[in-house]
C-alpha cells in the first residue's frame, strides 16, 4: 500500500467507534444497517451507501435481498433505485461483471479503477441510466461470504461518490475493508444476520414493543398498562413472540438473545 493510501488514525478510531454504535443495535438488522451505511459514508465521502444480499451473482438465478440504501438525494433517484432493482440491472453492468468473477475469497475489496476500464464503464448502459443520472462518480465495492458454501450469499456494500467531489481519497478502500473484516466476526452474533432467527427488527411494531418491555423485565400487567392495551392482547404478542424466536417462556428468550450477545 502506498503511503498516501494510510488511513489516519482519528478515521480508523471512527470506524472502531461506528461498529460500537452498531453492536448497540444489534439485534435490529434494519436499524444496524443503516447506521452503517451512513457512518461509513460519512468517514470515506460518500453520498450513496448500498448493503444487499448477494445469491448466485453470475448465475441465470442471479437475486438481490435484504436490501438497504442511504443517500439518494430524491424521490427521482430512489426510482430509479427501485427501477434497477426490478430490472436486476446489475447483470449487465461491466464493473458488476468483473468484480464478482472468480470470488473465492471470503472477503474482496475492490475500487472502481481496479475492476473495469474507464472507456468501457462510460459506454455502458448501466453507467448512463443508473450511476450518471444520479450525479455519482467513484464506487468501492465490499463483499463478504456468509457462508462456507460456494453457492452462499455474498454480502454485499457499495458506496458510490458524488460526481462534484471526485474520487475516493485512496484511503477510503482501506478503511472498508478494514470495517468489513471486523464485521465479519460479529455477524450472527454482536449482529444479526437480516431474516434470521434473532433478528428483531423483522417484527411488526407492537410486537416489537412487547420484546423490549419483556427484556426489560416488564410482567405482562405492566406491559398492558403502558402501552394502553388490554392484558389479552398483550398475552397474544407475547405467545406470537415466543413462536417468532422458537422459545416457550421468557426466560428462555432471555436466554436465546443473551447467547447471541444481544
Amino acid at each position: 500500500m502506498s503511503k498516501n493510501a494510510q488511513p489516519r488514525l482519528r478515521d480508523v478510531r471512527k470506524v472502531y467507534r461506528l461498529l460500537g454504535e452498531c453492536i448497540e443495535m444489534g439485534s435490529d438488522s434494519t436499524a444496524w444497517r443503516a447506521h452503517l451505511l451512513q457512518g461509513l459514508s460519512n468517514i470515506i465521502g460518500a453520498r450513496v451507501g448500498l448493503y444487499m444480499h448477494l445469491h448466485q451473482p453470475l448465475q441465470s438465478d442471479e437475486r438481490l435481498e435484504d436490501v438497504v440504501a442511504s443517500g439518494f438525494l430524491d424521490t427521482d433517484q430512489q426510482a430509479l433505485w427501485q427501477h434497477y432493482q426490478e430490472e436486476q440491472a446489475q447483470k449487465d453492468d461491466p464493473y458488476h461483471l468483473s468484480y464478482f468473477d472468480n470470488h473465492h475469497r471470503p472477503l474482496r475489496t475492490r475500487t472502481l479503477n481496479e475492476v473495469v476500464e474507464a472507456r468501457l464503464w462510460k459506454r455502458s448502459r448501466h453507467y448512463n441510466d443508473y450511476i450518471r443520472a444520479c450525479n455519482l462518480k467513484d464506487r468501492i465495492t465490499t463483499s463478504f461470504r456468509l457462508g462456507c458454501e460456494n453457492d452462499s450469499p455474498l454480502q454485499t456494500m457499495v458506496f458510490h461518490r458524488d460526481v462534484v467531489d471526485g474520487d475516493f481519497a485512496l484511503s477510503a478502500k482501506y478503511l472498508i475493508k478494514l470495517s468489513h473484516h471486523e464485521m465479519a466476526g460479529m455477524l450472527g452474533k454482536q449482529l444479526v444476520i437480516p431474516g434470521s432467527r434473532c433478528d428483531t427488527g423483522s417484527l411488526p411494531r407492537r410486537m416489537g414493543q412487547v420484546l423490549e418491555q419483556l427484556l426489560n423485565g416488564e410482567s405482562e400487567k405492566q406491559i398492558a398498562t403502558s402501552l394502553g392495551i388490554s392484558h389479552h392482547t398483550v398475552n397474544h404478542h407475547v405467545q406470537r413472540v415466543y413462536q417468532h424466536f422458537g422459545v416457550n417462556s421468557r426466560a428462555k428468550l432471555i436466554a436465546l438473545l443473551n447467547g447471541s450477545h444481544l
